[in-house]
């Protein structure tokens, strides 16, 4: 007679698991059921060699609905979302969006990245992004060197690029910025604490 706790892996889905999932499905139009575990997410991606955990693996965490585990993963926070997975994959797991959605919930709930001044960054991009509708990159550099009291870094290089005409110090905005606003007024999570 077959007993089914002598197979190699036994998986416990609770309820937390589903609601992990269905959120992600809500908030990331991305059906996590729809992957394959094939692991071709893991072998494009451009940054796998600095993840302390593979997009494969992330996939399964979110079905097995290890939420505290995903909100403290310096993959998050190194994740440039450049696509690669998404290409390569058979199901169309829009793993960017999965990252950009558990980045902003761990930011929410204030839980710290291990990396010093991430959040800064993170705080600073999207200050610009809703102040001009994009990332005015001098500014946004001088700004970050500023706050982490790197004062001089990347003045060297930045004085060549200004010099060459490579580098604009005054910030342009996008045409609309008032839908750029908007969209941040209607975005769902906000900041604990």
């Amino acid at each position: 007679m077959l007993n089914t706790a002598d197979f190699y892996h036994v998986w416990r889905i609770d309820q937390s698991s589903n609601a992990l999932k269905e959120e992600i499905k809500e908030h990331c139009h991305t059906d996590i059921e729809m992957c394959l575990e094939c692991g071709k997410c893991s072998g494009g991606c451009s940054n796998a060699h600095i993840f302390d955990i593979t997009p494969r693996k992330i996939i399964q965490l979110i079905k097995m609905g290890e939420e505290a585990k995903l909100l403290r993963m310096d993959a998050l926070w190194s994740c440039v979302a450049c696509q690669l997975c998404v290409d390569r994959c058979p199901s169309s797991i829009n793993i960017p969006r999965i990252m950009d959605y558990l980045r902003e919930k761990s930011y929410n709930q204030s839980i710290p990245a291990s990396r010093p001044n991430v959040e800064l960054f993170h705080e600073l991009m999207l200050g610009h992004i809703k102040r001009f509708g994009r990332v005015p990159e001098a500014l946004l550099s001088v700004e970050f060197n500023l706050r982490s009291k790197q004062y001089t870094k990347d003045a060297q290089m930045g004085m060549k690029m200004f010099f060459k005409g490579k580098l604009n110090p005054i910030p342009a905005r996008v045409k609309d910025i008032k839908k750029v606003r908007r969209m941040f007024r209607n975005m769902p999570m906000q900041r604990e604490g």
